[in-house]
């Protein structure tokens, strides 16, 4: 038996910028699709867990805490791809990979923040500084995934 030859494809930028464009345009198709099918209580989830463990005797189910860190967990999610992509886009051999991470975190937080001045204008959505927060660090996880894919080599045999 021989051995079999390894195959790289090499990927252009332009096709990693054009995979962008696609997920940043998903992104918003999607928000906008389901703006009109949220619905809001007008309350806090997370605040409300807070104010629950400052109280005295405030006992916390295992429900309340998965349903108040859900919808950060999920905004973080919501951008892991886009980060992935948006670092795999900046980071060039000639610029640091501090470089590239930090504009990768700052574009992701300007984009997420654009788009929840956007969201502001549609029916039942509900917005706010933690969202952000939540898809800058999706963005961060994105990079640090893009960074890993440019370090480890997977091989599997058959």
């Amino acid at each position: 038996m021989g051995k079999r030859e390894v195959r790289m494809i090499v990927v252009p930028k332009w096709a990693t910028a054009v995979l962008l464009i696609f997920v940043s345009a998903a992104m918003i198709a999607l928000i906008l699709y389901l703006s009109g099918k949220a619905y809001t209580n007008g309350r806090e989830p997370l605040r409300d867990l807070l104010l629950r463990l400052m109280q005295r005797g405030g006992e916390i189910s295992r429900n309340a805490v998965l349903a108040s860190v859900m919808p950060s967990i999920a905004n973080m999610l919501f951008f892991v791809p886009w980060g992935f992509l948006m670092f795999l886009a900046v980071d060039m051999p000639s610029r640091g990979r501090g470089k590239s991470y930090l504009s990768t975190v700052i574009i992701g937080a300007l984009y997420a923040l654009a788009m929840e001045v956007w969201q502001s204008f549609l029916p039942t959505r509900v917005i706010g500084l933690p969202d952000t927060v939540a898809n800058a660090f999706g963005a961060l996880a994105g990079a640090m995934a893009g960074h890993l894919r440019k370090c480890v080599r997977v091989r599997f045999d058959d």
